[in-house]
């Protein structure tokens, strides 16, 4: 029966394309330069035109899509819903003949046009009607808005989705392919969403590529990640009661929070299929070329935390100040829980004393109580040291805790079970506190009921490299700190700039500095302990998202890191057991296979052989 329904869609396809190219050369060639490539010939290739060149669907591709199309079962028509206003003409033949020129042809073009002045808007809109049956409009009487607009081109669907389309972008030939293999691959998903880039006004000239990762709720309140191309499951959006008019702006972004509240059945294609009109008066070139978006975008965020029971007093909301695209949600601590910091230490005088004094120097929450556990230091400077902090500080409490060889798990166990607080924090002996309101920030998340681990961003001791945003799984084939060595002021691309900016779910962070309900970390039977030194902290983070829990990355909380003083590195065979590093990590690549082969949270087109999420 499907193979029926796909015969009788392509030849239909075929015959109406007939009909449209013969009345239309113009529409022909037009068609032709988007089929053929997206690229036009550059003296010097940037990384992202090769990869272009690479993935964007041909000629030859196209042979391979339709042959992919054939073998689909489930072939759903998909009503692709298009609000219209004084579009650039040349913009908007652009967008429609996108849509004329998908390789799964069973869909539904709904096209509102917003009561456009200009007259030549709707005359082109008629001409493609005619061209292509599958093309249906309606001419707004008077302007109604985007949202508004978008919901009268939503009551023309007959589909069971309903895919979103700016009137200046374009999608790709595979576009509405790639979301019926996913439908075909799981017939429950409800909403689904897709990496994008960016043309300017020669459509022809692509740029900010953004890979995305999987479902990520956290980024979601930073910023609208998710934007294009998305498809939504007709009776979800129904549900939902389409876009409010009351977020103009930002209706988007309201719309995705309202459906990933309600339905867990989400889905992205880790591939780019649409591509975002860059033009002056785009909110892909600024949010400042429509001051309203920031007003909306606040309201947006504020709404959603209400109906996810948080009052406006529980939270702090704003925007970043460096990067005004950006927001910051800080979850406020209403009550004022006990933090018991959990330091594995022996010796290392300076290294130690610094650590502790930047907590008790810096610091401005006070309910946090040290506990560091000794695992058999002999210097007498560090053990007279500790007799001065005991009498010092009420909230210092020392654990002999002697083991040879050190173990990073044991030790942070040791310590864990001797902890007062509700809240637990794991940190190395060389790290310097930065940032004065680090437990408040780091506190307001991890009491979060759907939080696991909480981590932060650190520097090497320049205060200007990068030494941590993060962990990424199967970076350097096993498990990488994310960016490492990169700087904040560096050239950029979306990708990184977000991942590096935003608070976001991560699969892992370190435990250098990583902040975790005591209960929580007793659900996951704390840290395995056949980890001794190394990957002990991201096989913690893998049992927390096992489990169901968002680890967090909050770049917001800053660290110097004196990276490894204490213990030295693995490749450092006069300080570290190669031999055990090399049995850990067999250990851990047998355990975490599925996650090495796909971090939900680094989309696989990004490069494994670096940490620095570039393709």
């Amino acid at each position: 029966m499907a193979n029926k329904i796909y015969r009788k869609s392509v030849h239909h396809t075929i015959v109406l394309s007939k009909k449209i190219l013969q009345k239309n050369p113009r529409l022909k060639n037009k068609i032709k330069t988007i089929l053929e490539t997206q690229i036009q010939p550059k003296e010097t290739k940037s990384k992202y035109d090769k990869w272009l060149s690479k993935n964007f669907p041909d000629f030859i591709d196209q042979a391979s899509l339709v042959r992919q199309l054939a073998k689909l079962r489930y072939l759903p028509l998909i009503s692709i819903v298009l609000p219209v206003y004084n579009t650039k003409l040349s913009f908007l033949r652009d967008c429609l003949d996108s849509v004329i020129s998908q390789i799964y042809p069973n869909w539904e073009l709904c096209i509102v046009d917003d009561a456009s002045p200009k007259k030549e808007v709707r005359q082109e809109i008629l001409k493609y009607a005619k061209y292509d049956k599958r093309i249906k409009y309606q001419f707004l009487t008077k302007n109604h808005h985007i949202a508004d607009a978008t919901n009268e081109a939503i009551k023309m669907a007959k589909g069971s989705y309903v895919s979103l389309l700016d009137h200046d972008d374009i999608l790709w030939p595979n576009a509405l392919l790639e979301v019926v293999k996913a439908l075909n691959k799981n017939e429950q998903l409800e909403f689904i969403y897709s990496d994008e880039d960016k043309i300017t006004n020669n459509r022809h000239n692509h740029l900010g590529p953004f890979f995305k990762p999987d479902w990520n709720p956290d980024f979601l309140h930073s910023v609208n990640y998710i934007t294009h191309f998305t498809t939504i499951h007709k009776s979800v959006l129904d549900k939902v009661g389409g876009f409010n008019g009351k977020y103009n702006g930002a209706q988007d972004w309201d719309l995705f929070l309202r459906i990933t509240s309600l339905t867990d059945k989400i889905y992205h294609i880790p591939k780019i299929i649409y591509s975002w009109r860059i033009h002056n008066q785009s909110t892909a070139k600024s949010t400042n070329a429509k001051p309203y978006v920031v007003e909306a975008q606040r309201n947006v965020l504020l709404d959603d935390l209400k109906r996810k029971g948080y009052k406006e007093k529980d939270v702090e909301l704003y925007q970043n100040k460096k990067h005004k695209g950006y927001w910051n949600v800080d979850y406020k601590l209403i009550t004022k829980p006990l933090i018991s910091i959990i330091i594995p230490s022996k010796d290392q005088y300076k290294v130690v004393k610094r650590c502790v004094e930047s907590i008790y120097t810096k610091t401005t929450y006070q309910n946090f109580e040290i506990i560091l556990v000794d695992t058999g230091s002999t210097d007498k400077k560090v053990l007279r040291w500790y007799k001065k902090l005991i009498k010092q500080h009420s909230n210092f409490k020392l654990i002999n805790w002697p083991e040879t060889p050190f173990s990073y798990s044991r030790s942070c166990n040791r310590g864990a079970k001797e902890a007062s607080g509700e809240l637990l924090l794991m940190l190395n002996n060389d790290t310097e506190v930065l940032i004065p309101n680090w437990l408040q920030l780091m506190a307001g998340d991890a009491l979060r009921p759907k939080i696991g681990a909480v981590g932060c961003l650190l520097f090497y001791p320049d205060g200007y490299h990068i030494q941590h945003a993060g962990v990424g799984i199967g970076l350097g084939g096993v498990a990488a700190n994310s960016f490492s060595m990169m700087t904040l002021d560096q050239p950029m691309t979306q990708t990184q700039h977000l991942m590096i900016n935003t608070k976001h779910n991560m699969t892992a962070v370190t435990a250098a500095c990583m902040m975790i309900r005591k209960d929580v970390f007793n659900e996951v039977d704390g840290f395995s302990e056949e980890f001794r030194i190394t990957y002990n902290d991201v096989d913690l983070c893998l049992k927390l998202y096992k489990k169901g829990y968002h680890n967090l990355y909050n770049p917001n909380v800053r660290l110097l890191h004196h990276e490894s003083i204490s213990v030295g590195r693995p490749k450092d065979n006069k300080k570290r057991d190669t031999t055990e590093f090399q049995k850990a990590k067999k250990i851990f690549l047998e355990r975490w296979q599925e996650f090495i082969n796909h971090d939900p949270n680094i989309n696989s087109n990004l490069s494994k052989d670096n940490a620095f999420y570039d393709i």
